[in-house]
């Protein structure tokens, strides 16, 4: 009776090493597959199989190049601190770099009572309004104003 208690130990013990190996090797297998192709992985599989371009530009006026040039941007900051922040829900900015939209630019609340965003803009003149849940209001900081449309406006220039 411990003859057969030792084969039946024996086979139950194979059986579990055999259940346990399968999946370590097709982990080795993986592991081995992902580290050769580190290895010796060729360009040729990422190359395009046909070039793309795009149409030539053409001048829109005679004299004019077809290269067209580049705006230089510069990185506008846009910030504003208000005094009695703790209700304040959203501040975002609104002028003609965004066609007036007063959703299209939100700020972030940086601090307790300061919102910020940087803005990419080329060199310029802009217009803008702080927009606080709602309220078109001018930039507290700038006291450059111009009018718009029959209502007061801050005015930023880039350079």
């Amino acid at each position: 009776m411990l003859v057969e208690r030792k084969t039946a130990l024996i086979i139950l013990a194979l059986a579990g090493v055999g259940i346990v190996s399968v999946p370590t090797v097709i982990f080795n297998r993986a592991v081995r597959k992902y580290f050769n192709f580190m290895g010796h992985w060729s360009v040729a599989a990422i190359k395009p199989s046909k070039n793309a371009q795009l149409p030539p530009m053409h001048a829109r006026f005679p004299g004019q190049s077809a290269e067209m040039p580049q705006p230089e941007l510069r990185f506008v900051k846009f910030t504003i601190k208000i005094i009695n922040a703790k209700n304040v829900k959203t501040v975002k900015v609104e002028g003609n770099f965004n066609k007036w939209n007063p959703d299209a630019l939100i700020l972030a609340k940086a601090d307790r009572n300061l919102w910020a965003t940087i803005l990419p803009l080329p060199p310029g003149v802009y217009q803008y309004l702080y927009n606080i849940d709602g309220q078109t209001i001018l930039d507290p900081m700038n006291p450059e104003t111009a009018a718009k449309d029959g209502r007061k406006v801050s005015v930023l220039t880039v350079k």
